[in-house]
Parts: structure tokens; C-alpha cells; sequence
């Protein structure tokens, strides 16, 4: 991880959010120092972009990001049915003062104003040939050219989502009340200047104390797909397919970086620093650095609204009590449980209620859920009570109503049937054991899971492992997609995309996982779901190749049955292009400016 040092900053013009993980920094007092002062010495430049680094957790590990991210799309949707959820339903109430939307706004560019002050401070520091106690100019230049691939990611996540927006390359040191709105094309020039400067001067892999860095591997593989992304606008240029494909390739083939040969030692946690990564976002044990949310996703409020026997203990974690997404029927019928390894290691199954082969190191993932807390003559602890049956467990079947009424615990059958019809499945009805019917009860997803996470009354982040931002198998996947766009190559499409697949078959419990021929753009989204699942923006998958309201209106019935049916929907193919392709500016940031109203908002809003 990047190097224990510094740092509790006296800030002058800016703060950063300082939630980074022990790996990165130990704190020492500068109060006695400006920060101008400060940042111009070697220690405090580092500092300022340890700082940078900090920010990501900021914007990823939050539950706003999840809901921006997920919700809303073929492969989840919401928890709470008897609510109306509307950047998952796309309803009327979707409007442009959307708290999720003004938070990821404001936080993207919080982040954007941290790497320009880096940036720009870089030419005030003091170098080791001026100054012995300087920085080495070598070292400075990489620091920098870090920054720069900071600074292109989030600009890449601001144009792909906002599609315009105020082109910030320099720090602020005052708010601004007037800005000016830049196209997307010259997002994307200012993302790939940055990209091909850090290029230039990263090495392909950061290990050892600078693990956890900006990479010449997660660079291209950055650029990768910001090429790939903008293939698909009107404003593209005619090679970017092509550029996308190349990138993806080179890193592929040259970084070092690989594909593990087991899908489960990828998300192993105790094997969380291995060649498939290529760019995390590190935590650790440890006051104030233990702060990952992620293991408290996709899973349901177990300890609370009735449940006899799940009290608010630790062996399963910490728990969220208000889970924003959960899998729809599409994602958990996409697998083959047989044939493939990773709905094994994706949900809880009896996999992960193994120690020696679970993510988390634990037997907590066991498709059931134990008693915690005894209940005299009902439950003991360890007795089972709510059980899951999936595909690998060697007593699955359907449980009948009959049968279910014979055991003491709950059976929530696995989806079966029509993967666009939701009506009758045990997943999406009643979640628990009394009359509360405000939220569902269905097989968590396991993989983000944490074996030191403790459980939390206020539900603060416990968990130590590292989140993956980019993965070689993603980059696969973009070299698949890239190659399918770029004049229908489907000698490269195939190869990239079975990559993939081939892994996910080694060490299932039967051979057979079909390969892919012909390669479309949705066997890409449908592997992309697969591998994936919960760790990338799936909303920008679908946003990106057109296909969100398609696959959106076919996979999530709470998109296609608000109600029953009662309340409709707002989305279609026609409004995805004429408004929902596009995340509105958010009005209350357009309310702050004095020309906010000049600027007006995305079409549609």
C-alpha cells in the first residue's frame, strides 16, 4: 500500500476528506505551518496527494454511489417495494433536485478541485537539487503524472454521466458563482492530454509500498474506456473503437497483470492483493481506517423487524438496516450454477459456508442464516432460520408450500421460471417472519463481504477489505466490446470475451460453460453482469451501448409494475434518448450561481 505517513492537515483554502486507510499515512501535526508553506516540502507534497487518494472513498464508498450506480438497471433494483424509488422506477418524481444526484455531483468535483491542487502546487515544490532536504525531481514528475490520471478518471465520470459541465483544470481557491459550461468533446480532450502525459511516466504496475498507486496498467486501461465510451457519441472520432481495442490489449499483454485461475481467489480476502487487480481502493485494520461499507451491500436487514433468532450480532457482519439494492430475477437466473464458478462465489451458497474456500474466511455464507440469539423453546443458537436453497446445495429442490410449512425456519425458493416476471417468487414478496412487508428477503450477495467487519448500532463502516476499482477481467471485456464496435471483430471478440468465460468454468462443479461465437453487444452486457455484478456501474454499461431502457423495461419488473401497474413509468426508448441518457445538472448547484439559470440543464430536465 501506498506508504505510512503524514498527515492531519491545517488547510487554508481546501480540506480533503481524510477517512484513507492506515496503509496510506500516519498522522503527524503541521499546525505550526501554512499549507502553502507546507505543500512546497517534500513530506507535504506527498501528503497533499495521499490526500487525493483519500478522496476516492469519498465517492465510492458510499451508499449514494450504489444507488447511482445500480438501481435502475437490468441487474438490480430496489428493496423496499411498497416505496417508490425514482432513479430505479424513472417516475415523475425523478426531477433534477434529486439528493443522490447533487451528492455524486458535488462529490466528483470535490474530488476534481483536490487533484488541481496538486497539480498546480507541483511547480512550487521544493526540489531536492535546490535543497537537500528537497524532493527528487524524478520522483515529483511521477507524483504528478498520478494526479493527472486522477484528475482524467474523474473527468471521465463527470462527462460520461452529465455529458457537459464546467471544465475544472486548476484548483479554486474561492467559490465561484459564474461558470461556463464545456462540451463533451473537450472532456474528452482535456481526459485523454492528462492520460497520455501519465502514460508516459507511470510504471505498469505499483507494488510493494506504492501499491494501491495510479498505474501505466490502470491508466490505459482508464483511456481504454474512455475511448470505448465516446466510440459511441456523435462527436466520436472514427478511430476510437480501435484505440479502445489497442489499449485493452497492451495492457492485457503487457503489464503483468492476470487473469487468477480460480474466480474465488480473486475475491478472496485474504488473497485481495493479487495479479488480476489493477487498481483498488485500500483500507486496513484500525481505528478511523476500517471504514468499508461495501460488505453491508446487497444483503437484507437481518437484525431487525421481526426475524426471531437474528439479533445484532457480529458473525455476520455489519449489516446496513436500509439496503438500497438488491439482485432482480435476471441476475440471479443469468448463472449456471453447474457449469460456472461464480454465482458459487458471488451469493451466499455453501462455498462461502466453508472457511477454507468462503471469501471472507468465515462459515457465515452458508446459504442459510443461524440463530444468534436464542430464543427459549423456539430457537438455538446455530439453528437455522432462514434458508435458501440454490443450485450447488446438494439438498436443493422446490420447497412447496407443504413443505414449508412442515420446518420451523423460512424457505425463500430460488427464482424459477419467466426471468421478466416477478409476480409468484419468494425473493420479491414479504420479507419477514410478521406482518412488516416494507422490504424483501432474498439470497445476499456475498463476494464484498468482510471476516473482520463487527457489527455497528449506528452502521459506520467496518470493514478492512479493499474495494476493486479496475480489474483485468473488465478489461477484458472492454477489448470484447471494443472489437465487436470496431467493424464487427469477432476473431478479437471471441477470444477476449471466452478469456473470461473460461476461467469462470475451471473449478465448477461440472464442465460444459458454452463459449460465445458471434459476439453482440448484449453477450457483453450479459458477461459484464456476470462478472461483475455489483462491482462496476452497471447503469453506465447500459447508458453507454443504448440498451437501458430495452433491457431495463424486459428485466426489472419493479420498473415495469410500479404498483401493479397502478403508476407508470416514464421510460422508454424514446425518453432514455431524449432525457435519461443523460443525469440531470443538479438544481441545486444551478441555484447556487448567479447565471444558473443561463445555463439550463441536459435536454429532457
Amino acid at each position: 500500500m501506498i506508504n505510512k505517513r503524514y498527515l492531519k492537515y491545517t488547510l487554508l483554502l481546501f480540506t480533503f476528506g481524510m477517512t484513507a486507510c492506515s496503509d496510506f499515512l500516519d498522522e503527524v501535526n503541521h499546525s505550526s505551518q501554512s499549507a502553502d508553506k507546507y505543500y512546497q516540502t517534500k513530506g507535504g507534497y506527498e501528503s497533499l496527494i495521499v490526500g487525493c487518494y483519500s478522496n476516492l472513498k469519498n465517492i465510492y464508498n458510499t451508499t449514494t454511489y450504489q444507488i447511482f450506480t445500480q438501481q435502475g438497471t437490468d441487474v438490480f433494483t430496489q428493496n423496499y417495494p411498497t416505496e417508490v424509488a425514482a432513479m430505479n422506477q424513472y417516475t415523475t418524481t425523478y426531477q433534477s433536485n434529486n439528493g443522490t444526484i447533487y451528492a455524486m455531483w458535488s462529490s466528483y468535483f470535490n474530488a476534481l478541485n483536490n487533484v488541481n491542487a496538486a497539480i498546480d502546487r507541483s511547480k512550487s515544490v521544493i526540489l531536492k537539487t535546490d535543497d537537500p532536504d528537497g524532493i527528487e525531481p524524478s520522483a515529483l514528475t511521477q507524483l504528478v503524472a498520478e494526479a493527472k490520471a486522477l484528475r482524467a478518471w474523474y473527468l471521465f465520470e463527470i462527462v460520461r454521466n452529465w455529458g457537459q459541465g464546467p471544465l475544472k483544470i486548476n484548483e479554486s481557491k474561492e467559490p465561484s458563482y459564474t461558470v461556463e459550461y464545456s462540451n463533451g468533446a473537450a472532456f474528452y480532450q482535456q481526459i485523454f492530454t492528462d492520460l497520455e502525459e501519465a502514460i508516459s511516466v507511470l510504471p505498469w504496475r505499483q507494488t510493494g509500498s506504492n501499491y494501491g498507486r495510479m498505474s501505466k496498467a490502470a491508466a490505459k486501461h482508464i483511456r481504454a474506456l474512455a475511448y470505448l465510451t465516446r466510440g459511441y457519441e456523435e462527436y466520436a472520432d472514427p478511430k476510437d473503437f480501435e484505440n479502445a481495442f489497442k489499449d485493452a490489449e497492451d495492457v492485457y499483454l503487457n503489464s503483468g497483470h492476470k487473469l487468477l485461475d480460480d474466480y474465488a481467489m480473486v475475491h478472496r480476502q485474504s488473497n485481495e492483493i493479487n495479479d488480476e487487480i489493477i487498481f483498488p481502493i485500500g483500507f486496513a485494520d484500525g481505528a478511523n481506517y476500517n471504514t468499508n461499507i461495501w460488505n453491508q451491500w446487497y444483503m437484507m436487514p437481518y437484525a431487525i423487524g421481526g426475524w426471531l433468532g437474528l439479533g445484532k450480532d457480529s458473525y455476520y457482519g455489519n449489516a446496513s438496516m436500509h439496503v438500497e439494492a438488491i439482485p432482480t430475477k435476471f441476475a440471479y437466473m443469468m448463472y449456471d450454477w453447474q457449469k460456472d464458478r461464480r454465482p458459487s462465489v458471488t451469493f451466499m451458497s455453501p462455498l462461502n459456508g466453508n472457511a477454507s474456500t468462503s471469501t471472507d474466511g468465515k462459515d457465515a455464507g452458508k446459504n442459510w442464516f443461524q440463530c444468534t440469539t436464542p430464543v427459549d423453546g423456539v430457537f438455538a443458537k446455530g439453528d437455522k432460520i432462514i434458508y435458501f436453497p440454490v443450485p450447488t446445495d446438494p439438498e436443493y429442490k422446490y420447497w412447496a408450500e407443504t413443505d414449508k410449512n412442515g420446518v420451523r425456519y423460512k424457505v425463500f425458493n430460488y427464482p424459477m421460471g419467466d426471468d421478466t416476471n416477478w409476480a409468484n417468487d419468494d425473493y420479491y414478496k414479504h420479507a419477514y417472519q410478521t406482518t412488516n412487508s416494507t422490504s424483501r428477503t432474498c439470497l445476499p450477495i456475498w463476494k464484498f463481504k468482510d471476516g473482520n467487519a463487527e457489527y455497528r448500532e449506528d452502521e459506520s463502516g467496518s470493514g478492512t477489505r479493499d474495494i476493486y476499482l479496475f480489474r483485468l477481467a473488465e478489461t477484458c471485456l472492454i477489448a470484447a466490446e471494443a472489437a465487436v464496435m470496431n467493424n464487427n471483430d469477432q476473431a478479437n471478440a471471441e477470444k477476449y470475451i471466452n478469456y473470461v468465460v473460461s476461467r469462470a468454468e475451471k473449478h465448477s462443479p461440472q464442465s460444459g460453460l458454452s463459449r460465445y461465437s458471434n459476439v453482440t453487444i448484449d453477450n457483453i452486457l450479459d458477461e459484464r453482469a456476470k462478472e461483475l455484478l455489483g462491482e462496476g456501474s452497471r447503469w453506465n454499461d447500459l447508458q453507454r451501448t443504448g440498451k437501458l431502457a430495452e433491457r431495463v423495461l424486459k428485466y426489472n419488473w419493479d420498473v415495469s409494475n410500479i404498483y401493479g401497474g397502478t403508476i407508470k413509468t416514464t421510460l422508454t426508448q424514446e425518453s432514455f434518448e431524449s432525457k435519461f441518457k443523460l443525469r440531470p445538472i443538479p438544481l441545486q448547484w444551478l441555484n447556487s450561481l448567479s447565471n444558473g439559470h443561463e445555463l439550463g440543464n441536459n435536454p429532457g430536465w
